[in-house]
């Protein structure tokens, strides 16, 4: 079958004598995503149509978890083809179109999940490179696979600066926090999107690692825990002589009226 126009698919079409087209998943003015079927190794894929940019191609040297391989680079009709594993997900800025009100919560732990991806990915020597929302794919489980990585300059595992990538997961983290109704935003959260947007690089989470731990609010350690078991101690402590100092008191008042009483009533002649 021929393409809808000379720079497009079409259901059906044949892309490189061997995947076909099946679905239109997605399109932009740089590429087209299809649903698609391997008629050599019978097997469904993803066939990405590139018109313009880079080919991500990063993630072919990644046979990782978390990350959607690469099967294929390829090209047809003056189009740049990637072919990549098809998984059963979907992309994180169609979720954000369909449950546009989010839980503080939640968005810590998919931010959380797609650092654990990219802190695995770095450590491999691979970083993400083009890290949005549209290539998040959510599984309906809520496990995320990521796409698209553009690797390093070569394409492939060499020495990088991890802060763009630090960068773009701040500011996915800002898009998704927008989502959430502010008065349940922790003040942690907003502060640490403030520091990393506007503090010096300096200042800022070096690796995904200290990321992670900057998500999470600071929890008392072992020798804080270990006063404040003291202090609570202590005040049980104080509460129970107060009580008793209280109880003393007050038996105290009753014999020392009763005295008084006695006395008088002697004075009185009653006795």
């Amino acid at each position: 079958m021929a393409l809808q126009h000379p720079r497009g698919g079409a259901p059906g079409a044949i892309i490189a004598a061997r995947y076909r087209l099946d679905e239109l998943l997605g399109s932009t003015t740089r590429t087209e995503v299809w649903a698609g079927h391997d008629a050599v190794l019978e097997r469904p894929v993803t066939v990405k149509l590139v018109h313009a940019g880079g080919v991500a191609t990063g993630a072919a040297h990644l046979p990782l978890p978390g990350v959607a391989a690469v099967f294929d680079v390829t090209d047809h009709d003056g189009l740049a083809v990637v072919v990549t594993e098809r998984v059963d997900a979907t992309p994180l800025d169609r979720l954000l179109d369909r449950q546009p009100d989010l839980d503080p919560d939640d968005v810590v732990a998919l931010i959380d999940a797609v650092a654990r991806v990219l802190e695995t990915t770095h450590g491999s020597g691979v970083p993400h490179g083009a890290l949005r929302p549209s290539n998040v794919l959510v599984r309906a489980d809520g496990a995320i696979l990521l796409t698209d990585f553009r690797g390093t300059g070569e394409g492939g595992p060499g020495p990088f600066d991890p802060q763009a990538d630090l960068e773009a997961l701040v500011i996915l983290l800002a898009e998704l926090l927008a989502h959430c109704p502010r008065a349940g935003v922790h003040a942690h959260l907003r502060q640490f999107v403030d520091r990393m947007l506007t503090a010096p690089e300096a200042d800022r989470p070096t690796n995904v690692l200290d990321f992670r731990m900057a998500l999470r609010p600071v929890e008392a350690g072992p020798e804080l825990d270990a006063v404040e078991n003291r202090h609570r101690a202590l005040s049980r402590i104080s509460a129970t002589v107060l009580g008793l100092l209280l109880l003393v008191t007050l038996v105290a008042a009753v014999v020392l009226t009763s005295a008084l009483l006695g006395a008088g009533w002697s004075l009185l002649g009653w006795d």
